[in-house]
């Protein structure tokens, strides 16, 4: 009997174990967890309630819901540091707690990893070794996967049932998988999050290395509102991930994304042995509003050289003998105006299996994605799964070809929006912040939450957002002598908090010539309604906006997002959110016109039957100028700006509305974290100049070149090996941090503009109250403060995020850190079991 250790939670032995304790083995469940993983093979020690077993790198728990506490003490005292719970246990996470164990669960499925022979999940039928990861919630959707993976020759590297989510969720499991080498892409199945932001963070950093699909099920269901899925979809989008709709279009993403090379343009070209099937691909390709290649000259005259007739363009028809097919796909792969090529395969009642070899063969040489749609059953089932085998994309039909290939280009845009970080403050002109305080100060000492439309008006035009000029008056007369004052001609408006003004009929009154006609139609909204004016109600009048195109912004919460911007057309009803696009605060200018090529009104924005094209740039920096208010004021729910006219020299905004917060009530936290510049600083020590700021992705080559430039003993302190070199993935992930739950800072000299250090605190993933910290600085910059100055910003940026113990890992014979550390105000406290390794320790205040 070996002694139980005492040691830190280490996710690598949880999801890569050499060795598993089950309890719960008189269980039904238990039973057929033991029987799984005894026919799986698994190589490692395995203890079971009959034969305990200490120090174990995995625990499962298959007991009795009132027996799941004792098990997981019982885990933990034999030395399990990290359990899965595949039965019920209500309130897992205080009885993990209690226990001083991470686990997954309750009702998780269990876990699979095919290379390591180990099946320790309730299914009976385990999926082959390969490099696809599954994340999910739901056993039968893990179920229907695997049934679809093994005649698709899908293989897995790991397979890990989240459960409940109660503990160790979504954050923690894609952090793991997107270090590991043997995961080539991940697929992600979820009912419920517990932390946005933390999932954010960690399926961003996962999709900067490997493609990320998703599937979110019931998400109409949990949020009714029409646009709910379309800012769903936004938040997949910034961080990279490919949110899919359906089960046939995440397993159509599934087999593009983990064997077709990434997209590197977006037209596809389309060949097949029929010319009908042909040309209906190439409908499908249209009509998903993709782009059908335009081949150049040069690739006419190549192609219409080896068809032996002349070639003018749209699908490619290949006659003759099975491997034309192939020849065709290897020409146009090297034509630089091809993003992709669609091979459409029909049964020909020749040697279509020549044809499927010679395919087979030529994908090793073609260097664009490359996709193959073999119809039919009797014949193109069999050609499917010999491609499949082979590692290549082959589909059913050509429309689920088309879609793959769309799939393509999205995580293509997915990821290049997901490498946009913009700041905390992104406006070139300052707002005018003391105007907004002040009247939102007066609207709340006044007891009101909606502000009237020339008061929305005026905080809009404070973000220096243009504005129709508008004055608010109580009477008919009033409203004539406003307008004589606005010039002609004129618009009024009924305007109360009450009566939303673009909702109800007659409120409003357009193409008024003179004042007497400002007059009258001022009246006749007061005569329409019941009872006359209300207490509080008054009347807009504004100079009528030149002729556009009529749109809409439209901020407001979303039950798991936070806020969330939609763009769309305006003047309509404003009940109808289904044409707007919506995304996510922080936004620049790359994003906000991502945003409206989005929408379909973006077609209406181009030059059309005469008329010039709306000022687009305009509207972008509109969109910007919305989401830096939305950033900066909490107190704001609600904004709808509708209509904001854009036309030819600009945009102007003729009517909003905007709704505070309840006293009390807190803005939900914003998914995406902006760049944090304003915690940037600088530092002047012996005549050299250093800026100290967050790191940022585009870092990434020069932090990189920075650690050539440590010393081995350097590299052994910081890495605990002497690396030479550092692998691209851990660059990457060094450089590509969400500022909500770590922060690392770079030290950068001004003279050189290359980092020459860096400090780093990394949450933990359950309530952020801990953090572990990290420190190092290349030798030509030791001695100048800089390590102290790095670590006292992570320190205080832990500070402020309401951690409240801040630890390390130290080597123990690293003495010039160890006494730096202590200077710090850390304690050095000796680990349980390790003597190569000590541990620092510092106790903040938190927020």
């Amino acid at each position: 009997m070996t002694v139980p250790v005492t040691r830190r939670f280490d996710p690598a032995r949880l999801f890569h174990p050499g060795s598993i304790a089950l309890s719960g083995t008189a269980t039904a469940l238990g039973a057929q967890l033991l029987a799984n993983i005894r026919a799986g093979g698994f190589a490692g020690a395995l203890g079971t309630d009959d034969e305990p077993l200490d120090n174990a790198d995995l625990a499962l728990v298959a007991d009795g819901p009132a027996a799941v506490g004792a098990a997981l003490a019982g885990h933990a005292a034999r030395g399990a540091r990290g359990a899965i719970v595949l039965s019920d246990a209500p309130d897992l996470r205080t009885l993990a707690r209690a226990a001083g164990i991470r686990v997954l669960g309750p009702h998780s499925y269990g876990i699979v990893l095919p290379a390591l022979g180990l099946n320790a999940s309730i299914f009976g039928l385990a999926p082959p070794r390969g490099r696809i990861a599954l994340v999910g919630q739901s056993d039968a959707f893990a179920r229907t996967v695997i049934d679809w993976a093994i005649p698709n020759s899908a293989g897995f590297s790991h397979i890990i049932g989240i459960g409940g989510n109660s503990d160790v969720g979504f954050g923690l499991v894609m952090d793991h998988l997107s270090r590991d080498s043997n995961t080539a892409a991940i697929l992600v199945e979820l009912n419920r999050l517990r932390d946005p932001r933390l999932f954010h963070s960690a399926a961003r950093a996962a999709a900067r290395l490997r493609p990320v699909i998703a599937i979110a099920p019931g998400i109409r269901l949990r949020d009714g509102r029409q646009n709910a899925r379309a800012a769903l979809y936004a938040a997949f989008a910034r961080a990279g991930v490919l949110l899919t709709g359906s089960v046939s279009e995440f397993l159509a993403a599934a087999e593009t994304l983990t064997r077709v090379k990434p997209a590197h343009g977006e037209s596809l070209a389309v060949v097949s042995n029929s010319m009908s099937l042909g040309n209906l691909a190439a409908d499908c390709v249209l009509e998903a509003g993709l782009k059908l290649a335009e081949l150049g000259p040069e690739t006419l005259q190549v192609l219409s050289l080896s068809l032996g007739r002349p070639q003018s363009g749209g699908p490619i028809y290949a006659r003759g003998a099975p491997s034309r097919l192939a020849e065709l796909a290897a020409l146009l792969s090297s034509a630089p105006e091809v993003g992709g090529i669609l091979v459409v395969l029909a049964p020909s009642g020749g040697d279509d299996a020549a044809a499927v070899e010679a395919l087979i063969a030529c994908a090793k040489t073609v260097h664009v994605p490359l996709l193959i749609a073999a119809l039919g059953e009797a014949t193109g089932l069999p050609h499917r799964h010999r491609l499949a085998a082979a590692g290549l994309a082959c589909f059913d039909t050509p429309e689920s070809a088309v879609a793959g290939f769309r799939h393509l280009i999205n995580n293509r845009r997915n990821r290049a929006a997901a490498r946009e970080l913009p700041p905390s403050k992104v406006l070139t002109v300052a707002p005018d912040r003391e105007d907004v305080i002040s009247r939102l100060a007066a609207a709340g000492a006044a007891g009101r939450h909606a502000l009237v439309q020339d008061e929305a008006l005026g905080i809009l035009a404070a973000y220096r957002i243009p504005v129709i000029a508008s004055r608010h008056v109580s009477t008919a007369d009033a409203a004539a002598a406003a307008a004589a004052e606005l010039g002609f001609p004129a618009v009024v408006k009924l305007s109360h908090p009450d009566l939303p003004t673009n909702s109800l009929a007659g409120s409003v009154a357009l193409d008024l010539a003179d004042a007497p006609a400002v007059r009258a139609a001022a009246l006749a909204i007061e005569a329409r309604l019941e009872g006359g004016m209300p207490t509080g109600a008054g009347f807009v009048v504004q100079r009528q906006a030149p002729r556009g195109v009529q749109l809409r912004i439209l901020v407001q919460d979303h039950a798991v997002l936070g806020p969330t911007i939609a763009f769309g057309a305006g003047g309509g009803d404003p009940d109808d959110l289904t044409a707007l696009a919506a995304d996510l605060p922080p936004l620049n200018l790359t994003l906000a016109h991502s945003l409206i090529a989005r929408a379909p009104v973006a077609a209406a924005l181009a030059a059309h039957r005469g008329a010039p094209a709306a000022d687009i740039a305009a509207i972008a920096a509109t969109l910007v100028r919305v989401s830096q208010l939305v950033i900066d004021t909490p107190d704001i729910e609600l904004i709808d700006l509708d209509p904001l006219f854009a036309f030819e020299h600009g945009v102007i905004a003729a009517s909003a509305a905007i709704r505070l917060r309840q006293p009390g009530a807190e803005r939900p936290p914003l998914v995406i974290s902006p760049y944090p510049a304003e915690l940037t600083t600088r530092l002047e020590v012996h005549g050299r100049t250093f800026t100290l700021r967050p790191i940022r992705p585009e870092d990434a080559d020069g932090y990189a070149a920075m650690f050539t430039r440590f010393t081995y003993e350097d590299l052994r302190y910081r890495f605990f090996s002497a690396l030479r070199t550092l692998p691209v993935e851990q660059i990457n992930r060094m450089t590509d941090v969400d500022y909500a739950r770590e922060m690392a800072f770079v030290a950068v000299e001004d003279a050189t503009g290359q980092p020459v250090g860096g400090a780093r605190l990394v949450r933990n993933d359950t309530d952020g109250a801990q953090g572990e910290f990290a420190v190092g600085v290349e030798p030509a910059a030791k001695g100048l403060g800089l390590a102290s100055a790095l670590m006292r910003a992570v320190i205080a940026w832990g500070q402020s995020q309401g951690v409240t113990e801040i630890t390390g890992q130290i080597l123990a014979d690293n003495a010039p850190m160890l006494s730096f550390i202590r200077r710090l105000g850390f304690t050095i406290e000796r680990i349980a079991g390790e003597t190569e390794i000590v541990e620092a320790k510092l106790q903040t205040q938190g927020r």
